[in-house]
């Protein structure tokens, strides 16, 4: 008979099994069926490291977003910026992470999904870290409202929290005025920003994606918003909003 603390490592290993399975047949089978397969098998692998990382001790940075966060493109998950960043915070401390990101998410499944799951996970004690990088998919879809559904989100995200830009994937994306507006949210929530670089995209059919050198480049941005300040308003943006000063160094 299983004991309660061996129940979740069974369940992390059927994960990891299933998501071996899922690359075996993605490697196998053409188009679609595997894209599909390869991000069922990151999904499971995210899964059955999140039930591990939910045990374990030390800082958590919990991860919201959409495929890229997910480490669809690179080589393998821990080449995805997710595991590019977590190795980085691991050399400084004992950090953990719980992806709870989705391929194929857009704004609309953070509001609904993420930040429901990100509230329980830390109703007991907070993240030390949440990150958010959302929106490619809502302006591949060019979904309607969306300057506003940013704004709900970053008000929703903890102080402190990072928010990436939007990378532009395409001429006449208006990436521009929805950046506009992350940057004003965030310096009003206090919020600090990854300016994510827009090239090292890739193509798979009528998706964008990153590579390995893609995902290295947002690790590059993640790490430095992580290091950085939260954001301030210009005061040249609106002279009726008011300038967020930054927090306080602790050191």
């Amino acid at each position: 008979m299983s004991s309660p603390r061996q129940v979740p490592q069974m369940r992390a290993a059927a994960r990891r099994v299933k998501a071996g399975g899922e690359r075996f047949l993605g490697g196998v089978l053409p188009g679609a069926s595997a894209r599909r397969l390869r991000e069922a098998a990151y999904a499971d692998d995210w899964a059955a490291a999140n039930m591990e990382a939910r045990r374990a001790m030390g800082p958590l940075w919990v991860v919201l977003g959409d495929s890229a966060s997910q480490g669809i493109g690179a080589t393998t998950r821990e080449v995805g910026y997710v595991g590019v960043v977590h190795e980085m915070l691991r050399r400084r401390d004992a950090w953990r992470v719980v992806n709870l990101s989705r391929a194929g998410a857009d704004v609309a499944d953070v509001l609904a999904r993420q930040l429901p799951e990100l509230a329980s996970l830390t109703a007991e004690e907070p993240a030390a870290l949440v990150s958010c990088i959302i929106g490619a998919e809502d302006v591949a879809r060019h979904t309607p409202g969306l300057d506003t559904s940013l704004r709900q989100v970053i008000a929703a995200l903890p102080t402190g929290s990072v928010i990436g830009t939007i990378p532009r994937t395409g001429r006449g994306a208006p990436t521009a005025a929805l950046d506009a507006v992350i940057r004003e949210e965030a310096a009003r929530h206090q919020l600090r920003i990854a300016e994510l670089p827009s090239r090292n995209l890739g193509r798979v059919r009528d998706h964008a994606i990153l590579g390995d050198v893609g995902h290295g480049a947002w690790a590059k941005a993640v790490i430095a918003a992580i290091d950085g300040p939260p954001a301030e308003i210009a005061s040249t943006t609106d002279p009726a909003l008011p300038v967020v000063p930054a927090l306080p160094d602790p050191s």
